[in-house]
């Protein structure tokens, strides 16, 4: 059985709302995609533990490894995104057969949000970890946590569209990146990053 769950826009755009987010558990492996739907455009948790990112900036590439998704613990961070608000009103829209069958939908209020750049941070906890790595970690202020704990490990959705609280936002020739603690930070000292970006 495949568990699918979406995150969407509060509002309807042109008359649907809009999928910012899913996820899809499939027996004992885990997909999802963030903001950008491009053709095929995918991450994958494997239940080896093995991480890859599947689009076509970098077809088929292995970005991680971590624990395997049946003895997960504590805690992993898949990544930061970031997208021009206006561009996510145009995304697919949340059909009524996904509707039907979803495990879970949270919804996302972008008017609340008043950057016109939009990061979300994707990380997995474990259930017992979210409460110590949450007080001891706080997210920037202003900043939209959403917590699915639906399927386990649970999925932790931090929203940033603010300009005081943004990890990375563009510049002309490239981007400005920021450290608010060792959980959000784009800017940790020593510690590589990779990049993908279309436009």
């Amino acid at each position: 059985m495949t568990e699918r769950i979406f995150l969407v826009t509060k509002k309807k755009y042109k008359g649907c709302q809009r999928k910012l987010a899913w996820f899809s558990k499939h027996k004992k492996d885990l997909y999802f995609e963030v903001f950008a739907f491009l053709m095929g455009s995918h991450i994958s948790y494997h239940k080896n533990g093995s991480i890859w990112r599947t689009s076509p900036a970098t077809k088929k590439n292995k970005i991680g490894q971590y624990l395997p998704l049946d003895d997960f613990k504590g805690w992993y961070q898949l990544g930061t995104s970031m997208i021009e608000k206006s561009l996510l009103k145009g995304n697919p829209c949340l059909k009524e057969r996904e509707r039907r069958k979803a495990l879970t939908i949270q919804e996302v209020d972008l008017e609340a949000l008043h950057s016109e750049i939009i990061n979300m941070v994707v990380e997995f906890i474990e259930p017992s970890y979210l409460e110590s790595i949450s007080k001891n970690f706080k997210p920037p202020k202003d900043a939209k946590t959403v917590i699915i704990d639906s399927i386990e490990p649970y999925i932790v959705l931090t929203i940033l569209g603010h300009r005081h609280n943004l990890l990375i936002r563009p510049k002309e020739d490239g981007f400005i990146v920021s450290h608010y603690n060792n959980r959000y930070s784009t800017n940790i000292k020593d510690v590589q990053y990779r990049c993908e970006a279309y436009g």
